[in-house]
């Protein structure tokens, strides 16, 4: 008695082979299996139970799409198809789902009345990996403070002030924030300083700083924070193995 699988599969004999045949699925019409006594069905037996399941996603999103019903549903849906193993890239789905939210950020950010406030930090992973972030901060139409990242993107070392800067400049214009600029925050280092002051000059000539720029440089209240911090260590620097010493003495038994 032939397994129940089989019914959604089509049959070809094998003219070489004495006794065999070769399933095509009625789905996809391009996965094959060999079909005789000696082999199992396994394989077959999961590989229609994924269109079996994808198959009512499938067909309702179709549905819509021909219909025109409202695009966050069927992008709910397609999340979904994935969720259970649909055979599309995850790649082009993330793209498609990435250039969506981009899409609506950049409109957002082109029609915003307030001025922006800007964040950005720059740093080393792995000692040779750089990396340069740019988060805006606004307020929306709703009076409700807001902050998107802008950018995460790979920027190799040398960290100079003038790339940075230029980098910035290239995201603030990408963005439609041109303008828009009223502070930029970042901490202490000597490459942001020269980015910042690069940044107000430039910004200056075109007299798109309200107070003269007056407010435009944020210094990092963390990473001054930090600094203190590490400047009083030192202080206490050869006292600590000391203590540390005099501990592990005092917690041993003799």
């Amino acid at each position: 008695m032939r397994a129940a699988v089989w019914e959604h599969f089509s049959f070809t004999k094998l003219n070489d082979v004495k006794g065999k045949y070769e399933a095509k699925c009625k789905y996809c019409n391009n996965t094959h299996y060999k079909v005789n006594s000696g082999y199992g069905t396994s394989n077959a037996k999961r590989h229609i139970d994924n269109w079996l399941l994808i198959k009512p996603f499938l067909l309702k999103i179709l549905v819509m799409l021909l219909t025109s019903i409202k695009e966050s549903l069927c992008v709910c849906l397609l999340k979904q198809s994935c969720i259970i193993h649909i055979p599309v890239p995850w790649s082009s789905v993330l793209s498609f789902e990435h250039l969506r939210l981009k899409s609506i950020l950049h409109e957002t950010l082109s029609h915003l009345n307030s001025r922006v406030c800007f964040n950005c930090d720059c740093w080393s992973a792995c000692i040779t990996r750089g990396f340069l972030t740019l988060t805006a901060y606004f307020i929306d139409s709703n009076w409700s403070l807001k902050s998107r990242i802008l950018n995460f993107h790979y920027f190799p070392p040398p960290h100079r002030g003038v790339d940075i800067c230029l980098f910035v400049v290239g995201l603030i214009k990408k963005w439609s924030l041109k303008r828009k600029e009223f502070s930029i925050t970042c901490d202490n280092v000597g490459a942001m300083d020269v980015m910042v002051a690069k940044l107000k000059s430039d910004l200056l000539s075109f007299g798109t700083l309200p107070v003269a720029g007056c407010f435009f440089h944020a210094r990092c209240s963390a990473h001054i924070l930090n600094l203190i911090v590490q400047s009083s260590m030192k202080v206490i620097d050869k006292s600590i193995p000391s203590i540390t010493l005099w501990e592990v003495k005092v917690r041993l038994p003799y």
